[in-house]
């Protein structure tokens, strides 16, 4: 059989639609929206952390001062397992810096620098507790889990997850 032009560019069109379709069935279920309040807590779910490898078994009651954070804490038989997310993080560039400032503080540990795609900044700290925190945009976010060989690869994989969720 002989493809034409026609039946080539039929081809690609399809191959595009389906490819952006699971694109944004990757991300649109689980999008967040800046302000939501408790919802923020939905860039991170029960399955997100056991795929990662980080067993958890439910989202308890989220915790929220205002509808730009939320204070996320998983049920789980490994340890203490959180997300803690602020979107916006500020009204200016000031005041997300300061954010992620008393973010990486009340976290705790020694953080270093490590690169991630979609980031503007992420640090990550193995020390007591496996820690990352990530800046995007206007939104700050902070993971914990419980330090394992395999701790780093669960926290890049999942704030991987949330800054695809990211609605900027």
């Amino acid at each position: 059989m002989k493809f034409t032009n026609c039946h080539l560019t039929f081809l690609t069109a399809c191959f595009l639609a389906l490819t952006s379709g699971l694109a944004r069935a990757q991300t649109g279920a689980n999008s967040i929206k800046p302000a939501s309040g408790k919802a923020l807590c939905s860039a991170l779910t029960p399955a997100d952390f056991t795929k990662a490898g980080v067993p958890v078994s439910v989202l308890q009651p989220p915790g929220s001062d205002d509808n730009n954070g939320a204070y996320c804490v998983y049920a789980s038989k490994a340890g203490k397992v959180e997300f803690d997310i602020f979107f916006p993080a500020g009204a200016n560039a000031q005041e997300i810096s300061n954010t992620e400032r008393a973010t990486l503080g009340d976290a705790g540990g020694k953080y270093e620098p490590v690169r991630m795609d979609g980031a503007d900044r992420a640090q990550i700290s193995l020390t007591a507790d496996a820690i990352i925190v990530v800046r995007k945009g206007k939104a700050v976010f902070d993971i914990g889990i419980p330090k394992t060989a395999n701790s780093r690869q669960q926290l890049l994989a999942l704030a991987q997850i949330v800054l695809v969720r990211l609605k900027q």
